[in-house]
């Protein structure tokens, strides 16, 4: 069993079934959102991209892959998710390419509305920063992804952590570098 994705029932505080996205599937979603946002149908991408992001989701910008580790204490101060990850680099999705790539998920992490406190530990800085922590708030646990951007470009941050209600908010709030 990979240690970076556990099986569903491990008896953790909430089952963190994590799923293995392709790269190519996130970057396809990213594709429909750039030409359906050129149509002005941010609607379709926003459909694809919510059956793929999950309640956490760990993206790469840079052009090194990235381990380290994320933590999620709830509303309630329990811990609801502390697991490694591994992600490969923003440019290892060539065409041509067998190796895998993946963009670390973890579902059932949200139990109520509230304040989260998201902790990412890099094994390696990024422009010399190694951990980030941050307080969220998540207001409708059924709709809302936090998003934990590594080297985003546009980011004010090298690790950035926000919360999301549509795919096209990453847009938003990096301008066109999303």
């Amino acid at each position: 069993m990979d240690p970076n994705h556990p099986a569903c029932g491990d008896g953790s505080p909430a089952d963190t079934t994590t799923t293995e996205t392709t790269r190519r599937r996130l970057l396809a979603a990213g594709g429909a959102t750039a030409l359906t946002g050129l149509a002005g149908c941010t609607g379709i991408m926003n459909s694809i991209a919510g059956a793929i992001l999950e309640d956490i989701n760990v993206l790469n910008g840079t052009d090194q892959e990235r381990s380290g580790t994320v933590t999620v204490v709830d509303p309630n101060g329990d811990t609801q998710l502390d697991e490694s990850f591994t992600v490969a680099p923003s440019d290892s999705d060539d065409e041509e390419s067998d190796e895998p790539s993946s963009t670390p998920t973890y579902s059932e992490v949200f139990t109520d509305a509230g304040e989260y406190t998201v902790t990412v530990a890099l094994d390696s800085p990024i422009n010399e920063t190694s951990s980030r922590e941050a307080t969220v708030t998540v207001d409708n646990p059924e709709e809302q992804h936090i998003i934990v951007g590594l080297g985003a470009d546009g980011a004010p941050n090298p690790i950035e952590i926000l919360v999301i209600d549509e795919f096209s908010d990453l847009a938003d709030r990096f301008g066109d570098a999303a």
